[in-house]
């Protein structure tokens, strides 16, 4: 490690060390360099996942399913439509997904669902259209029905890359 002062009442620590097979790169310490952009040809994938959220729900076909809204269990993954938040660390440049658990938690309750199907297929179409979520995966599942078993369904819309 070696000392430069920047000023003469402040010491900048510098390390050097090789990046990709190239001469040493000296930087100030506790700064990364930042990382270049992949090539265009380069597969880049990121998404974003929502587990075990457990929410209330008006959902089901038996009376006593009717009477008071039934836990379910949501398993949610997304693709994202832009990188762009993983280089800025900026909320603005993401999908907020304290807004997607609420979205999730309002469409729960906002009519009866007879089945986990309509239910999960609403679900689906309104974070995609509401969000611009390119790809999602998302389980639901019921909790009431049979103690200890959870029955649902998987919602697939969009393609990965």
């Amino acid at each position: 490690m070696s000392h430069c002062a920047a000023r003469p009442d402040q010491r900048l620590h510098l390390l050097s060390f090789p990046v990709d097979n190239s001469p040493y790169q000296t930087i100030a310490a506790g700064h990364a360099p930042r990382p270049e952009p992949l090539p265009q040809s380069v597969s880049q994938s990121c998404s974003i996942f929502v587990h075990g959220l457990q929410i209330a729900a008006r959902i089901g076909v038996h009376d006593w399913e009717k009477l008071a809204p039934q836990p379910v269990k949501v398993d949610l993954e997304f693709g994202m439509a832009s990188q762009l938040a993983c280089h800025t660390d900026r909320l603005g440049d993401a999908v907020d997904y304290a807004a997607v658990v609420a979205r999730l938690g309002e469409l729960a309750v906002v009519r009866h669902y007879e089945l986990v199907e309509a239910m999960g297929e609403s679900m689906a179409m309104t974070l995609q259209k509401e969000f611009a979520i390119p790809w999602l995966v998302l389980r639901l599942a019921k909790l009431a029905p049979y103690p200890g078993a959870e029955v649902g369904i998987v919602v697939e819309r969009g393609r990965r890359p």
